[in-house]
């Protein structure tokens, strides 16, 4: 008998031999005998582990999770939105020489918690606090205190051409380029003597063609770089041109606060009516004397019996800025943004402090308001009014602006310092027997 070749189904198929049927017919039954086995062993083992075709089926089709897509402009976007359509392209514009901020925004954030992105929504706050002209403190009835510093020390200041001082006459023509002229009308540049007393002027002339560069330099930078490059080297200045203005043995010091909220909440301002919340808002700066060792102990020594509103400060902030006696504060902007905002909130938590601890309330406070290269100066002051239900029995106005200088070239950077020696002056004048008396008195 010829042996059947199994492993060839073409020799099989192909009929090689009678012999092939009978080989056949025992192939059949010996594989009907296998798989009645199989199926009785796999009954014994139960269902297979394997899934089902319908069910491997089912794991491929289902649908793979995406990560979001990323857009041109580097944001995450989710399924289910529009893509966000690209920006218009509007016609090219020449650089400007200064840099300007741009005009409040007028777009409103959410709805359960509203931001106040308008002056006029601090009005709608308790207390309230309103924006007016630099008129106003012109007014007989507006509080003497606020009158003497505009018409005692800002006003003459402002006024003043003379503010370049004589001493660096033949530097600032080297370095800028003879004949100097000032930005807008070409008139002469005006030298002083004695502008600065016995300051080291050969610093003077380095902050200020150090900032007139930074400022050409830095024009298209983010916030924080143009007030780490621009505004700080005028306000690192003024600690020393202190002794130039006052008292030789009391001394000021720039503080940056932009990581300092307003603490305790009590002292924000309140929504009455409009449901905005968390009114709490920093500055970039603030100007305070600076304390000899002797006072700080003695504001120091008495905290343990002091606890004021749930923690020791002597202002409207608490930790590391707890003990120091500021009487100004500055903010910056770049963007489009009003500076007003945080201005007038910051007062408002100032004069709501002294409401709660019983100071004088009379005394202003000098503010000031940097967008881009031009700074502006504003007087925020209290006013008493008939307090209603739920309200305060005053409320803070803030009167200006008055320009007080800029940073695209040196005389503007000379105006600036100029007009911050006054603020400087009356700080050390005015502000510092008004803590001696209210302040530094009860720990002493």
């Amino acid at each position: 008998m010829k042996t059947p070749n199994r492993g060839n189904q073409s020799s099989r198929d192909e009929g090689f031999g009678p012999s092939d049927h009978g080989d056949e017919e025992e192939e059949e039954a010996a594989t009907g005998h296998r798989m009645a086995t199989r199926r009785r062993t796999q009954a014994m083992r139960g269902p297979p582990s394997t899934p089902s075709r319908a069910i491997v089926g089912s794991l491929h089709d289902a649908p793979i999770p995406r990560l979001p897509l990323t857009t041109p402009s580097g944001k995450s976007g989710s399924s289910g939105k529009s893509p966000r359509k690209p920006p218009s392209k509007s016609p090219s514009k020449s650089p400007s020489k200064s840099r300007t901020a741009s005009p409040c925004k007028t777009d409103t954030t959410g709805s359960s918690s509203r931001v106040i992105i308008h002056r006029d929504q601090l009005a709608q706050m308790s207390p309230s606090a309103s924006f007016a002209t630099i008129e106003l403190v012109k007014d007989e009835s507006c509080p003497e205190a606020v009158r003497v510093l505009w018409e005692n020390y800002m006003k003459l200041a402002l006024d003043e051409d003379e503010v370049v001082p004589n001493e660096l006459k033949a530097q600032l023509e080297e370095e800028f380029n003879t004949p100097m002229k000032t930005k807008g009308p070409v008139k002469r540049w005006s030298y002083a003597v004695g502008l600065y007393g016995d300051t080291d002027m050969s610093k003077v002339l380095e902050t200020v063609v150090d900032v007139v560069k930074q400022a050409r330099k830095q024009r298209d930078s983010h916030e924080p770089q143009w007030v780490s490059k621009v505004v700080t080297p005028i306000m690192s200045r003024l600690s020393s041109l202190a002794s130039s203005v006052g008292d030789k043995g009391r001394r000021i010091e720039d503080v940056n606060v932009s990581s300092v909220l307003i603490a305790p909440p009590s002292l924000c301002p309140t929504s009455v009516v409009n449901g905005f919340k968390d009114v709490n808002k920093k500055v970039d700066y603030v100007l305070a004397l600076d304390l000899t060792h002797k006072e700080k102990l003695a504001l120091q020594s008495d905290m343990t019996e002091y606890r004021v509103l749930g923690g020791a400060s002597i202002n409207q902030t608490q930790g590391w800025t707890a003990f120091k006696p500021m009487f100004q504060c500055t903010e910056v902007k770049v963007d489009a943004y009003d500076p007003m905002i945080q201005l007038g909130v910051w007062s408002s938590a100032e004069f709501e402090k002294r409401m709660q601890e019983g100071y004088a309330m009379d005394l202003p406070i000098p503010v000031i308001a940097i967008e881009g290269d031009h700074w502006n100066f504003w007087i925020a002051y209290s006013e008493n009014i008939e307090a209603k239900k739920g309200g305060k029995g005053y409320r803070v106005q803030l009167a200006g602006p008055v320009a007080m200088g800029d940073t695209t070239n040196a005389f503007g950077v000379f105006k600036i310092l100029h007009t911050l020696k006054a603020i400087v002056r009356w700080g050390l004048e005015v502000y510092d027997p008004f803590f001696q008396t209210n302040v530094l008195a009860r720990f002493e």
